[in-house]
């Protein structure tokens, strides 16, 4: 999908103090999002257009703060709102809305297939362990890759509704200049 690049937040890994990139972009609907960034530097491209493969993590924790009842994904007890912000409250961390969470709406896709375009991602072992047969979320902006995490489902794939509701992170996986 094709993504203007506003800016490049530059994070520093605390475990390891390598470089990450947080990257503040706006979607061909004008959606406003935050993709992080583990692979690549695309300072160089901010004010850019670029086509970008992206991932979305599902956060249970973030779509019951949004008051999402999700109806197909079984909930995780221990995402539970109120554990959640009491254990932030014993690390002193006060909970707010996560800027990384971004809710997306769109077509489920149980089984996606990804473009022959981004067939050189195969070869990095962690994105083939992880999108072998990736499910996938189809929105007007394009199509998500949908990580495994928090994904059971308490619905056969025939009973998910035409119009599914997430909320949860994006992740650049592949990009490529937009022409």
């Amino acid at each position: 999908m094709r993504v203007f690049v506003s800016d490049i937040i530059v994070k520093k890994d605390r475990h390891d103090g390598s470089d990450f990139y947080w990257i503040v972009g706006r979607l061909q609907s004008g959606k406003e999002v935050i993709i992080e960034d583990i692979y690549y530097d695309l300072r160089e491209h901010i004010g850019d257009h670029v086509d970008m493969l992206m991932s979305f993590i599902r956060s249970p924790y973030s779509e019951l703060k949004r008051g999402i009842q999700n109806q197909i994904f079984l909930p995780e007890k221990y995402y539970s709102v109120e554990l959640v912000d009491e254990l932030f409250g014993k690390k002193g961390v006060i909970s707010t809305n996560n800027k990384r969470a971004t809710e997306l709406t769109g077509e489920y896709i149980d089984s996606y297939i990804i473009p022959e375009k981004w067939t050189p991602l195969t070869q990095r072992g962690s994105f083939e362990a992880l999108f072998k047969e990736p499910s996938a979320l189809k929105t007007e902006d394009g199509t998500f890759l949908l990580y495994p995490f928090h994904s059971r489902m308490r619905v056969p794939v025939e009973q998910i509704p035409q119009e599914v509701t997430m909320v949860g992170g994006l992740s650049l996986e592949a990009w490529t200049p937009s022409q």
